[in-house]
């Protein structure tokens, strides 16, 4: 008896270092992993749904995320000290986020051969890059052109509206577009801008003049038509923000085809947390689902899940 009483003492000692100390066992400490977001998106303009998907990776991959700001940077030596920063800081994986592909390879420059990259709607080549996440062009494509025809209703010319400099997705994204509306005897012409300052003087002209549609896959130029749209031209886009939900409300942009940034955002991080950890990255392209947004279609359960996803 005694001897069962004192076996029971001690194994009652022991449970309790066990479970209040790390004497016998030491707790595994989960690692956190550090990712920089490096973007050229005007501030506050767009990639908010992609932010809440980076956010919510972020939380379940144990993973700490920087975000930087590429937009005002004009020399390829300011990007690459952005960069240098973010790996000076203890940055071991980078998504990167530029319209022009250009940008996006001077960034890359100064990435040491080891740290992964996951390019988003960005386009560059570079070994460090180890997935691409972005939309499909022919189908966005598709669906504009689509949208354009069913809203045209008395022969009306189409505008596709563009920044001189324009990225590598926006060239194919407005090409295929031009030759889609041609195949079925549209009218399209292509006028560049060299700043979206330029689009109200755009559209008043295009306002006297009279049978037009207007369409832009750039979000900038988008949300600059939409802004300074009193005449109600029907216009046409692609990109989500909350001024664009805002133009879809008052009328003054028709549709705008969007991609799920959300999903976008939390494969970015999750693909450089699984390259990390060891794991490898799932795929190393990868094609996000777009969908056509108008006012009358905002609350369908389809376009729902890609404008409002963390709702």
């Amino acid at each position: 008896m005694k001897k069962f009483l004192l076996a029971d003492i001690f194994l009652l000692v022991f449970l309790f270092l066990l479970s209040s100390t790390d004497i016998f066992v030491r707790e595994r400490k989960t690692e956190i992993i550090r990712i920089a977001v490096l973007t050229d998106a005007p501030a506050g303009r767009q990639l908010e749904n992609f932010r809440a998907g980076v956010a919510k990776a972020a939380a379940e991959w144990n993973v700490d995320v920087s975000f930087s700001s590429l937009a005002d940077m004009r020399t390829e030596e300011e990007k690459q000290a952005s960069v240098q920063r973010e790996l000076e800081t203890g940055c071991r994986g980078i998504v990167l986020q530029c319209g022009d592909s250009r940008h996006a390879e001077e960034a890359l420059e100064s990435v040491p051969v080891g740290v992964p990259v996951i390019l988003y709607d960005s386009e560059a080549d570079s070994a460090r890059v180890r997935v691409r996440i972005g939309g499909d062009a022919e189908e966005e494509s598709r669906l504009l052109a689509d949208a354009v025809l069913a809203g045209r209703e008395k022969g009306e010319s189409v505008t596709i509206v563009e920044m001189a400099q324009k990225s590598w997705y926006m060239e194919q994204l407005h090409g295929l577009t031009e030759e889609r509306l041609r195949q079925v005897g549209v009218l399209v012409r292509q006028v560049s801008l060299g700043e979206t300052a330029a689009v109200e003087t755009l559209m008043k002209g295009m306002a006297a003049q009279g049978g037009n549609i207007l369409v832009s896959g750039d979000i900038a130029v988008l949300q600059a038509l939409g802004e300074s749209n009193t005449e109600r031209i029907p216009v046409y886009g692609a990109g989500f923000s909350g001024e664009v939900l805002r133009f879809l409300e008052e009328g003054t942009v028709c549709g705008t085809v969007v991609h799920r940034d959300y999903e976008a955002g939390y494969l970015a991080v999750e693909g450089a947390a699984r390259i990390l950890q060891g794991k490898g990255a799932a795929k190393e392209t990868v094609i996000v689902e777009s969908v056509l947004v108008t006012a009358e279609t905002l609350r369908d359960k389809n376009v729902e899940s890609v404008v409002f996803p963390y709702i």
